[in-house]
């Protein structure tokens, strides 16, 4: 029975179609291709777009430049790191020098009493010293002369014993 309606509707949907197709009127084909042709026609004489790049800004160039000039480099690492740097070397004073012959740790203390621990290594003062060595009595530092022809300047910050203490 569902095969029986099936066929019957597919018959019917086929009727349909055929009499639509003869039913129209040779002025509405007409119509019909000349509207087709219209529309090709028209997509033919459109010129295809070309991109022209002159005056125009690159879509793949970066908006902030981030070029950095060896000036601005040299700059950046001058500047003081620590607040060891930020006085001389003659504005600390040594109080206090810890631990064996192998590792030394000394402790400095600026004019306004603030203390701070130094080792081997360390950067201290304007000129870029840098302790070089650390004595039970005393810490070394060498300055680096800006002349590339003189040797380096070593400074000296001692201990400074009580007055009662020999």
């Amino acid at each position: 029975m569902h095969i029986l309606l099936a066929s019957i509707a597919a018959l019917w949907l086929l009727v349909s179609i055929s009499t639509a197709a003869v039913t129209q009127s040779p002025e509405a084909k007409a119509q019909s291709a000349d509207v087709a042709e219209t529309k090709i026609s028209d997509l033919k004489t459109v010129p295809a777009y070309k991109y022209n790049p002159i005056g125009k800004p690159d879509p793949f160039k970066p908006f902030i430049e981030q070029e950095l000039s060896p000036k601005k480099k040299t700059e950046s690492r001058t500047l003081p790191i620590s607040p060891l740097q930020r006085e001389g070397i003659e504005q600390f004073r040594l109080v206090g020098v810890s631990g064996d012959d192998h590792h030394r740790i000394a402790i400095v203390q600026d004019v306004k009493g603030k203390a701070y621990p130094i080792f081997l290594g360390t950067y201290i003062g304007k000129n870029s010293g840098r302790v070089v060595e650390i004595l039970p009595d005393r810490v070394i530092i060498e300055e680096k002369n800006k002349a590339a022809d003189k040797q380096a300047k070593r400074l000296t910050i001692k201990l400074r014993k009580d007055e009662g203490e020999e």
